[in-house]
């Protein structure tokens, strides 16, 4: 450990009363007395200097001016082409974090959401959209909650304490925010995490730092933005949804509703806003569709510049049997539905195609 200059000027001063005491200029035992106290005090100085210059390190490495120049609300139009069906909640997330990201300082997350609705809506798909949208250079932090259900996985999240099996890696939530500070952080599933995990979200959202217990370190998320998904309390927020369009008396009664499902009001109050997001209409299933239908041929270096309404409508009506799923086994019926002509187009070397649906077969043909 480095010295403090202080710690080093009381040695020096030890040697010297030293010399003075071998001379016989004054007893032993009153220059080793004093200097032995002042260089317990003054150890304990330098530690206490160190540790104050780690924290205010970490926090150093956090660039606020950058954080409120950053012009987020001009993705939100990028951010509603990819998560469909959602705009409502994507512009307010999107104003929410544009405002924190203003105000940016130590002491204060960016924002703080909680995304409830149905399985398969696109809730952990809007909170990844806005990790690629506000930090293109930075993971975000994918956590399953479902995993954390007992009281010792307060441990896993944010870290053993020194000597126990996995201290060395750090905590799931602690280390990689200690690596980079800039990230967005997903709690999925949310509900399903133990009350002494979320009990650890407090000071996190409130004072936007916590102690890894690994390395004692003070990790700081200034620069962080979190979003929590949910799947419990979606009729009561359709009610309350359905009841007004005003956006605080949304936000209070959907706390209301999220405590009676079993949220403690405490927690409820850290988070900025609760966004209800529920299924999808048809029209909305197919526009995902058009977008996997696209991603999915993309992989093999090919274009779809023309998908017919047939090939949707069959996409939207094998959806509709897993419709308690959401649009999740979208991907997985565009697959099985668009393979064959994938193999067909690659065959023939094409780059760019148009697909179409034989009502003979079913199947979906290519044409260039």
């Amino acid at each position: 450990m480095k010295m403090h200059p202080l710690f080093m000027l009381m040695v020096v001063l030890g040697i010297v009363t030293g010399m003075y005491s071998i001379y016989g200029m004054f007893p032993i035992s009153m220059p080793v007395i004093f200097v032995g106290s002042l260089a317990g005090f003054f150890i304990r100085l330098n530690q206490f200097l160190q540790e104050r210059k780690k924290q205010t390190d970490a926090t150093a490495a956090i660039d606020f001016a950058r954080l409120r120049a950053t012009r987020f609300e001009p993705y939100a139009g990028w951010i509603k082409e990819n998560v469909r069906g959602h705009d409502p909640a994507t512009d307010h997330a999107v104003s929410h974090i544009q405002q924190g990201l203003a105000v940016a300082a130590p002491g204060q997350v960016l924002g703080a959401f909680m995304l409830a609705g149905p399985t398969g809506t696109g809730k952990t798909f809007l909170a990844e959209m806005v990790a690629k949208a506000l930090y293109k250079d930075s993971e975000p932090v994918l956590l399953s909650m479902s995993q954390y259900k007992s009281p010792q996985d307060v441990f896993t999240l944010i870290g053993p304490p020194p000597g126990y099996q996995g201290y060395e890696i750090g905590g799931s939530l602690t280390r990689p925010v200690l690596e980079n500070p800039y990230r967005v952080i997903i709690l999925d599933e949310f509900e399903k995490a133990h009350l002494d995990v979320q009990h650890c979200f407090y000071d996190i959202l409130d004072n936007a730092q916590c102690q890894e217990k690994s390395s004692g370190k003070k990790v700081h998320f200034g620069a962080c933005v979190f979003f929590a998904t949910c799947n419990s309390g979606v009729d009561a927020l359709r009610s309350i949804w359905s009841a007004t369009s005003d956006p605080a008396l949304r936000t209070g009664r959907a706390r209301e509703a999220m405590a009676r499902e079993g949220f403690e009001r405490p927690l409820l109050a850290r988070f900025t806003d609760i966004f209800l997001m529920d299924q999808l209409k048809p029209v909305e299933i197919a526009e995902v569709a058009c977008l996997q239908i696209a991603k999915h041929w993309r992989q093999y270096g090919i274009e779809v510049s023309y998908t017919s309404p047939e090939v949707l409508v069959e996409a939207i009506r094998r959806n509709i049997e897993f419709q308690d799923y959401g649009v999740r086994q979208l991907a997985g019926l565009i697959r099985e539905i668009t393979t064959p002509s994938i193999e067909e187009a690659r065959r023939t070397g094409a780059t760019r195609v148009r697909l179409e649906l034989d009502k003979k077969t079913g199947a979906v043909t290519v044409s260039l």
